[in-house]
């Protein structure tokens, strides 16, 4: 059913036009819908000045509802996000809860990210995630048997950061003493390059001299990925 209006509201409307006004302006003012006030004021000759401001007013509004567009988007996708940590958070203890689900996270992380024997004789694992190489740690920690004398560290920086920031920072990550870091050599291939991420703190590398813990994280990522690979939901 069509909502009828005065001649009244007809007229005002038809005045706010002729002093150059645009729709939006006009729909924001009187709630009324763009496609009712476009048939009121087709008819209204606009001078140049009016047609300018009602184009720059209408770019405006499309910039500002461009925006709320965007945080509209941001607080929808960020109640996604958190729908979902929500239903998989059970999962953060199950790795500190059980021994065996400890030792095959620790394994997964170790195949994806650490060197394989045999091109290796020794235990080396590096990221640039604080977190990740946090989780590996407390993993290593609590489920193998490890000399923490025997740990070292090493940091690969890129040319422009401060090498004695970062083994502070790493040390407190991994709690690794700064005696135990082996010398750092910054990236030569970032030589005069600004590093672009604030948060960047370049990658580090954990090492552990001991080839039959190194094979035994390799042999359990391996042997989650033989025992899934070959099997299926059907």
């Amino acid at each position: 059913m069509f909502k009828k209006y005065s001649k009244r509201i007809k007229q005002r409307i038809r005045n706010l036009r002729s002093r150059g006004w645009s729709l939006g302006e006009i729909g924001l003012k009187t709630g009324i819908p763009k496609n009712t006030l476009s048939e009121w004021v087709r008819d209204i000759q606009l001078s140049k000045a009016q047609e300018k401001r009602i184009k720059e007013k209408e770019i405006a509004s499309a910039a500002i509802g461009r925006d709320i567009a965007r945080k509209i988007l941001r607080e929808k996708i960020d109640k996604w996000k958190e729908k979902i940590r929500e239903k998989v958070k059970h999962f953060g203890k199950s790795a500190l809860l059980n021994q065996e689900m400890g030792k095959l996270v620790c394994g997964l992380l170790y195949l994806c990210e650490g060197s394989k024997y045999p091109s290796t004789r020794c235990l080396i694992f590096g990221n640039s995630d604080p977190r990740i190489i946090k989780a590996f740690l407390n993993l290593l920690r609590n489920y193998f048997r490890i000399r923490e004398d025997k740990l070292r560290c090493r940091i690969t920086p890129r040319w422009d950061q401060n090498i004695n920031k970062l083994q502070i920072f790493w040390s407190n990550i991994t709690k690794i003493p700064i005696e135990q870091f082996y010398h750092t050599i910054p990236d030569k291939r970032t030589k005069g390059k600004t590093t672009g991420k604030e948060d960047y703190q370049g990658v580090c590398v954990i090492y552990y001299c001991d080839t039959s813990l190194q094979f035994e994280l390799q042999s359990i990522g391996e042997a989650v990925i033989k025992g899934v690979g070959g099997k299926s939901k059907s």
